[in-house]
């Protein structure tokens, strides 16, 4: 630390005597202290005890000079170095006043020394590298905020218009990782409901295979990054990291990693978790205000993605069996009729009604009736293929749709339901034993029908067949006849 006290180291040679430089008597308001090139003060300049060191400027032209003056700023390179001469009229010179700029800028002094002119020049200088190093330092803050905004205005740009919550999380890191040295990160979505955290996205070295995984609210820095809605740092070799069920897996980032909660609209959404390389230090709170700076409009993005994605299930789903319903039923086979016309392959349609269904209402209340439909649709789901589209119709009726299936496949899986039904114990969870049927038509394209409103009527009738003909059973449409057309036989 520079003395509040000015301090000057003034270097004679031998043909200019101290009191020719200094002048006769004490100086006031500076202290100079005086040396030869032969005896400088090492330990002093280099501690830059001094505020500022005056050489000779006169005959120091030579090789032996150019060393010495060489050695000098290498020792007391902190320090400004002011090069003086003598004044004219002999030892009895008077203190001047003149400091004289040179061609690189430097002042050359004229000996002896205005102490006071010498203090203000020192000062000044003092103070203007002070204003150029708050120049610096106020220029690097505005172009790092600059950098900083053009970031967060890159975010905002590119994951307004996003509905994948994966992909605006990747885009959002892309920027992140241009301020933050990092050697991966995950990107958790919380379930609210189970108080669970789902890594759902990942990138960098050492989180693969973690997609998938899951914590608990408060669990980890991740977790308790999310469950106090505010950043969690971690310093240690290792962190706690997540727990999966049954497996602990341990931090890839090496020694530090940081959380910050995905809030959106003053609710926790989710998670992003960032780990440091092993050789860089740990995070700090400067890192966790820019992390969550730069991800809060990602977070927005994503619980806009995720309600808009909801609110579609919403509608094509039934809200007591969780099935698809009679819209998705009405889009989706419309599809698959025009695909299976374009590329010349089968669809089938399943039509279900539950027999004596209003029974069970009757005897044991519409909740059980309720609970019986969603176990009804949970045993149609688990009978057909994965391919195949189950929905309810409405009521105690049901749906489903069999991709590149003809006739004969169409029966197998449709007699295999009809089974199931018939065999399984509704309401077991309840302390009860409900058994119940169903009846079973079906339609297939191109036999039965060209649109998918011929197929649902030709279902609907073959299963009016069976109930016709005592419930309980599987009907196949019949194929559909030529119309005739008035006049002449159809072709």
């Amino acid at each position: 630390m520079r003395p509040r006290a000015l301090a000057c180291l003034v270097i004679l040679d031998r043909k200019t005597p101290r009191p020719r430089v200094l002048g006769p008597g004490r100086a006031v308001g500076v202290a100079f202290s005086a040396a030869s090139w032969n005896r400088l003060p090492t330990a002093d300049l280099r501690a830059e005890r001094f505020s500022a060191v005056l050489y000779p400027a006169e005959g120091r032209g030579g090789v032996a000079a150019k060393k010495s003056l060489a050695r000098l700023r290498r020792l007391a390179s902190g320090l400004p170095l002011l090069p003086y001469r003598l004044a004219e009229g002999g030892a009895r010179g008077k203190a001047t006043d003149r400091i004289q700029p040179l061609p690189g800028g430097e002042p050359l002094l004229t000996a002896p020394f205005d102490p006071w002119l010498l203090r203000a020049y020192l000062e000044g200088r003092e103070h203007c590298e002070s204003l150029r190093s708050r120049a610096r330092d106020t220029a690097l803050q505005v172009r790092d905020r600059e950098a900083k905004l053009r970031a967060l205005a890159a975010i905002v740009r590119c994951t307004g218009n996003e509905l994948d919550p994966q992909r605006i999380i990747a885009m959002a890191m892309n920027h992140v990782t241009v301020f933050l040295e990092m050697r991966g990160w995950l990107f958790y979505l919380l379930d609210a409901e189970q108080g669970l955290l789902t890594i759902e996205q990942s990138g960098g070295q050492g989180v693969g295979g973690l997609k998938g995984s899951h914590i608990g609210l408060g669990e980890g820095i991740a977790g308790r990054a999310a469950q106090k809605r505010q950043a969690v740092l971690s310093e240690g070799p290792a962190a706690e990291g997540a727990r999966s069920r049954g497996a602990a897996m341990r931090n890839p980032g090496g020694r530090a990693s940081l959380a910050v909660p995905l809030l959106s609209r003053g609710r926790a959404i989710g998670a992003v978790e960032v780990f440091g390389t092993p050789g860089g230090g740990p995070f700090c709170v400067e890192h966790a205000r820019l992390l969550r700076l730069l991800l809060e409009p990602a977070a927005v993005a994503v619980d806009n993605a995720l309600l808009l994605k909801k609110s579609e299930e919403l509608s094509i789903t039934d809200d007591l069996t969780k099935l698809h319903n009679s819209r998705f039923l009405n889009t989706m086979l419309r599809r698959e009729v025009e695909r299976c016309r374009r590329y010349r392959t089968p669809v089938s349609l399943i039509f279900l009604d539950l027999d004596g269904f209003k029974d069970v209402n009757d005897k044991h209340g519409h909740l059980c009736g309720s609970r019986t439909l969603v176990e009804v649709g949970e045993a149609i789901k688990g009978t057909v293929r994965e391919i195949d589209v189950v929905s309810r119709y409405g009521g105690d009726e049901f749906t489903v749709i069999l991709p590149q299936t003809g006739p004969e496949g169409a029966q197998i899986i449709a007699e295999r339901i009809r089974q199931r039904i018939e065999e399984t114990s509704f309401l077991a969870s309840y302390g009860l034993k409900v058994r119940i049927t169903a009846s079973l038509g079906i339609a297939c394209f191109p036999e039965h029908g060209r649109t998918k409103d011929d197929l649902i009527a030709r279902a609907d009738q073959a299963m009016y067949q069976v109930k016709g003909r005592g419930k309980n059973g599987v009907a196949l449409s019949e194929v559909e006849r030529p119309r005739r057309v008035q006049g002449r036989p159809a072709s």
